[in-house]
């Protein structure tokens, strides 16, 4: 069922105002219908953070630290990556730990593009696929889509493929401000389906994070 701004504020504990700043910035995948947000109840994030994000420039040493790089931080940021690190594979709740630390590593703006456009989209090699869209996620994204784009690349992508803001959203595009990988990362895909805050989504981040500590 679809709800309002306000509604969806009082669902999550925040104003109105933080609502639809969070609605337009793509945090919470909605539509626009003649002017006004509308939510999907299923969307509404279901959990509050644990603590404080990282820094975009944190975040991403996290992911690099994660992934078995060593990042170019100070050795007091270095050990505090380790004492995340720590932290997560201890966490109960490790996508809510995720989500909390993470969220500034991209602005998450969630668009709709025509369906038989996405296909090549997908293929595009000015994106970078993840979360749902990566085949180790497992997830089915028929008809949806979820990549990282530059955010210069992402005004020219939005004139070829005819992106919106309005309508009803079918890819959740993270914009960076910084060089695209090579290759996703598998850490980046769990942070992205921690991102969902849904219980296919949650199973799915422990399961490739238990993956991903193999090699820690």
């Amino acid at each position: 069922m679809e709800i309002g701004v306000h509604e969806a504020a009082l669902r999550i504990g925040v104003s109105d105002r933080r609502a639809r700043a969070m609605l337009a910035a793509g945090q919470i995948p909605a539509r626009q219908l003649a002017g006004r947000w509308l939510v999907e109840e299923a969307n509404l994030p279901r959990s509050r953070a644990l603590a404080r994000p990282m820094s975009p420039r944190m975040a991403w040493a996290f992911i690099g630290f994660l992934s078995g790089e060593i990042p170019r931080v100070a050795p007091s940021e270095l050990s505090r990556l380790r004492h995340k690190r720590e932290q997560l594979l201890a966490a109960a709740e490790a996508p809510l730990l995720l989500r909390s630390w993470l969220p500034r590593r991209a602005e998450r703006c969630a668009l709709s593009i025509a369906p038989n456009d996405l296909p090549e989209l997908c293929t595009d090699f000015r994106v970078l696929l993840s979360g749902i869209s990566d085949a180790r996620s497992q997830l089915s994204a028929a008809g949806a889509a979820e990549l990282y784009v530059t955010r210069r690349d992402l005004e020219v992508l939005r004139r070829d493929y005819l992106l919106s803001s309005l309508g009803r959203p079918n890819l959740i595009a993270h914009v960076v401000d910084r060089p695209l990988p090579p290759a996703t990362p598998l850490v980046l895909v769990v942070a992205d389906l921690a991102d969902h805050d849904r219980p296919r989504e949650d199973q799915r981040t422990v399961e490739l994070l238990r993956a991903a500590t193999r090699s820690w």
